[in-house]
């Protein structure tokens, strides 16, 4: 379909399709002479201008101009609907200039997936990045539109070598939500290259793309750094795997492909992300780590402020369950033996978490006297997910402070310090952020929080042992996490 605005203008379109029930997806090209200017172009309906959620111009080399003709040749991509607007394709139109086209009521060309799947490729990944910014165009378009051309696009292992014209390719997560890509060249990087990514999350209809959070990209010469992390809303502590799909673009052309992230806890994330920003100028690689920190930072703190432990202690009458941490030693069920009956006049279960040895010969007591429920190890993520202790109330036990509990007539005592489960979630977080996905770890660092807290001291967390100012910087930062997020536990915990 050919239409023409003046004498020197001429729009062909090429594919007009219904898209979202009462949205519109229109393809062409749009021609004029070099010099000129081209029109804007926009939808309407029943002659009322639609809401544009998309507007795009591209190069398309498989038009020329007639011989001797000066044109200049560019495709469009244009989708914009309304709530309210027409269902189906009737009443739509094309607005040029100060004209309007109507559009066919039987629609024309291909399938908008299979437009998208010819689409240069760095058209293709544009229209991706505007979906993943715009949740309105997301809905449109995703999963089924992009699926073929997701398809077609090269899958490189997260860790490659000498494929695709890229010396090196390093992709890696951890299970915040936060991933990193970098890659190396074998040449220098040209000026105006740029590295950009999409994430793909999975879903039940097929993936969906969504937009990374991060600051600029680390250049340097023959190698790029990109940083970004999902939106909290998106962020699934509980390592739930993703795609990335990275476009490379020069002037004259790019590389495209996917990958998954090889997914490390937060620690080796970072030390990990510390080795990978080395490939700038070292106070480049330096002052760019710092910015990542703090970014995380506030990404974190936000999150956190808005899942943070319930502000009040478990109600009385909660379930409780008697959480015996830091059980790393066989012996320490001789220690259980002498204070299972207390124990089990004050708690409706038994947690017990440490080496499985360990941890197996303390919970053997409990099983073998057979009075009440107990368990071994945390899953924090399952745990989470099923709510499993999200109405008890816990009461963190290790063994120096059962002993001194017993030796004292200190038991009402002990029981006494308890957090709501609830807490647990928040935690999860917690231990994406600056942790490990060890659930007896990330328990014992709480409860040593928590002890700090109700004795009135400082909570002290000590930095772990790095090497270098970078190094430095990354174990400080991890250390503030946790001893940020002590106040919050602190309040949804008894005195």
């Amino acid at each position: 379909m050919k239409l023409r605005i003046g004498q020197d203008i001429e729009v062909a379109i090429e594919c007009v399709r219904p898209t979202g029930g009462r949205h519109l997806f229109v393809q062409g090209r749009i021609a004029w002479n070099r010099g000129g200017e081209a029109p804007d172009l926009w939808l309407l309906a029943h002659g009322l201008p639609l809401e544009s959620l998309l507007d795009l111009r591209h190069e398309r080399p498989d038009i020329t101009a007639a011989p001797g003709e000066d044109r200049v040749i560019q495709g469009f991509i244009l989708i914009a609907g309304r709530a309210g607007g027409p269902a189906g394709m009737e009443g739509f139109a094309l607005g040029a200039g100060a004209l309007a086209f109507a559009l066919p009521r039987e629609g024309l060309g291909a399938p908008v997936a299979e437009v998208l799947a010819r689409l240069p490729w760095d058209m293709a990944f544009a229209v991706l990045d505007a979906a993943a910014r715009d949740e309105g165009l997301a809905t449109l378009l995703l999963p089924d539109a992009f699926a073929g051309w997701i398809a077609a696009v090269p899958t490189l292992e997260p860790s490659a070598r000498d494929q695709h014209g890229l010396a090196r390719m390093d992709a890696i997560a951890s299970p915040l939500g936060e991933c990193a890509v970098a890659v190396t060249l074998p040449r220098p990087l040209a000026r105006g290259e740029t590295l950009r990514a999409v994430a793909l999350l999975p879903g039940e209809d097929g993936p969906r793309a969504t937009l990374l959070e991060g600051p600029p990209p680390l250049y340097g010469e023959t190698a790029v750094t990109l940083y970004g992390c999902l939106h909290p809303a998106d962020q699934a502590p509980a390592a739930v795997p993703f795609d990335l799909l990275v476009e490379l673009r020069r002037p004259e052309g790019g590389t495209w492909f996917r990958t998954t992230p090889r997914l490390h806890p937060a620690p080796g994330f970072l030390r990990m992300l510390q080795d990978l920003s080395a490939a700038g100028e070292p106070t480049d690689g330096f002052g760019w780590l710092r910015g990542v920190l703090e970014s995380r930072r506030a990404a974190f703190d936000r999150a956190f402020a808005a899942q943070s432990p319930p502000t009040a202690p478990p109600p009385p009458e909660a379930p409780v369950v008697a959480v015996l941490h830091a059980v790393d030693d066989p012996f320490a069920a001789r220690l259980v033996f002498l204070a299972a009956p207390e124990i089990e006049r004050r708690a409706a279960e038994v947690l017990v978490l440490g080496p499985r040895e360990a941890a197996a010969a303390a919970a053997d007591v409990f099983l073998q006297r057979g009075r009440i429920p107990t368990r071994t190890g945390l899953d924090l993520a399952a745990t989470v997910r099923r709510g499993t202790y999200a109405r008890a109330a816990l009461v963190p036990v290790d063994p120096p402070a059962l002993a001194e509990a017993l030796l004292e007539d200190g038991m009402e005592a002990l029981f006494a310090h308890r957090i709501g489960g609830a807490a647990l979630a928040p935690l999860l977080r917690l231990a994406a952020a600056a942790g490990t996905p060890d659930g007896a770890e990330t328990f014992g660092r709480m409860a040593r929080m928590l002890k700090d807290w109700s004795d009135g001291r400082e909570v002290h967390v000590r930095p772990e042992r790095a090497a270098g100012a970078a190094g430095h910087l990354i174990a400080e930062h991890l250390a503030a996490l946790w001893r940020g997020a002590a106040p919050a536990f602190g309040r949804a915990a008894t005195a």
